[in-house]
């Protein structure tokens, strides 16, 4: 006789690790493809064509060669051809890929609500299982291939100190079609307050559609040179492998820049009045396409718009470069994609895993090179992203830790007379990473 609970666990989980399963396939496909974009991308390749070949002898791959992850175990680490060695970078990255993407998928939907009040309780919103896989797909599709797009900027990044603008232009758009397309699909109403994004009132749609399209005009005015583009004379006092402080102008060139952003300005303050016009001025967020879609523009806003502000205002203090321009659009396309919340989360957290980061490389150093190198904060914001979709729980856990320690010490330093600590408690930060916070 089979045990009646353990029967039900197997029918509440087996679709679940089916499903897993197939997740992870797909994940390490992704990788072994992110494998070729990550080598050509940089160096102008195509990432089509031709087929993957070995860079040393040209020979082109077999499909059991090109397997995912056990490939490069079938080859034993070498090229059949030139047996020169193949790095183990590769089915690291496929296998990790696909990590993630199973990560993400039994977050959203395996059963872990059933342990309420724990870290896996709390490992996402509830929408996704509610909604179950049918209907939610094209919002976990967008997700997991966000998260895939991060890993590619994060060793691009990692590597050349570069951020190619096709990866987040790719990812922005990816996400800006998912979450429209999620709009179609049926949903309950009582599942609208715990949608994954914030989404939008019809007004701040039309504005976040204004300033996408003032942001079009500018770069229409940037590329038939109507606007002068920022650091356009760059390689006049910079060399390759220079410090990026030899350039002289970087305060000037911020004014550029913010000659770029208004035209975005000025479309969303139209798009505002257009929309009162129209009569498009209830506040009400309904889980509609447009609503979503705007919530994902929203998104995409605010995250370029935070790390811009920082590079803006730290270039213009410092009178150098401060952040990269691919460090904006990395963060526009987090919050394309995982919405405005996570975005500016994602965004203070990536400061304390970048300060981790210098200690550990600190001590680290003395033994092993690959701690030598110097790491952009581009990948220490992917991280943080992929951190908050598949691990939300414990992040949020580590954070309000974070908040409260402090807000303890500080009542403890400076303690007010007639008040108790236990009243002085508000509301941990990180619970702006909930979706229905309407504060």
């Amino acid at each position: 006789m089979f045990d009646p609970d353990a029967q039900l666990q197997f029918a509440i989980w087996a679709p679940v690790l089916m499903g897993g399963l197939f997740v992870f396939l797909f994940g390490a496909c992704v990788g072994s493809f992110l494998n070729v974009l990550v080598w050509r991308l940089p160096t102008g390749q195509s990432v089509v064509t031709p087929p993957s070949r070995c860079p040393r002898c040209g020979h082109q791959l077999s499909w059991r060669e090109n397997l995912p992850i056990i490939g490069w175990f079938l080859l034993r680490g070498r090229c059949r051809a030139c047996r020169v060695k193949i790095s183990i970078q590769y089915p690291l990255i496929e296998f990790l890929v696909a990590c993630l993407f199973l990560a993400a998928f039994l977050a959203f939907y395996a059963p872990f609500d059933r342990f309420p009040g724990t870290l896996l309780g709390d490992a996402a919103s509830p929408w996704w299982h509610l909604q179950g896989f049918g209907r939610s797909w094209p919002a976990f599709v967008l997700t997991v291939l966000a998260i895939a797009g991060l890993v590619a900027m994060t060793l691009v990044d990692a590597k050349t100190m570069l951020i190619p603008v096709e990866i987040p232009t790719t990812v922005t758009i990816i996400a800006f079609v998912g979450w429209l397309a999620q709009g179609f699909l049926p949903e309950s109403r009582g599942l609208r307050e715990f949608v994954p994004i914030p989404v939008a009132s019809w007004t701040v749609t039309f504005g976040a559609v204004g300033m996408l399209l003032g942001l079009g005009v500018s770069r229409w005015l940037v590329s038939t040179g109507r606007l002068r583009a920022s650091f356009a004379d760059w390689n006049e006092f910079v060399k390759e492998g220079d410090d990026g402080g030899a350039y002289p102008h970087a305060r000037r060139e911020m004014v550029a820049e913010l000659l770029f952003i208004l035209p975005g300005i000025a479309g969303a303050g139209v798009a505002c009045v257009l929309a009162g016009l129209l009569g498009y001025t209830s506040q009400e967020t309904v889980c509609q396409p447009m609503t979503l879609l705007g919530g994902s523009m929203i998104g995409w806003i605010a995250g370029g718009a935070l790390v811009w502000a920082v590079r803006i205002l730290g270039s213009l203090g410092f009178g150098r470069e401060a952040m990269g321009l691919g460090d904006v659009h990395l963060q526009a396309a987090v919050g394309a994609a995982f919405g405005w919340k996570v975005a500016v989360l994602a965004f203070f957290v990536a400061v304390f895993i970048a300060i981790f980061w210098a200690i550990l490389a600190l001590v680290m150093r003395r033994f092993n090179t690959f701690f030598q190198r110097e790491i952009p904060f581009g990948p220490h914001l992917a991280v943080a992203a992929i951190l908050f979709v598949v691990a939300r729980g414990a992040v949020v856990a580590a954070i309000d830790g974070f908040a409260l320690g402090i807000e303890s010490a500080v009542s403890l330093l400076a303690p007010r007379e007639g008040v108790e600590t236990e009243n002085l408690r508000r509301r941990p930060p990180a619970q702006l990473a909930q979706p229905n916070d309407q504060r």
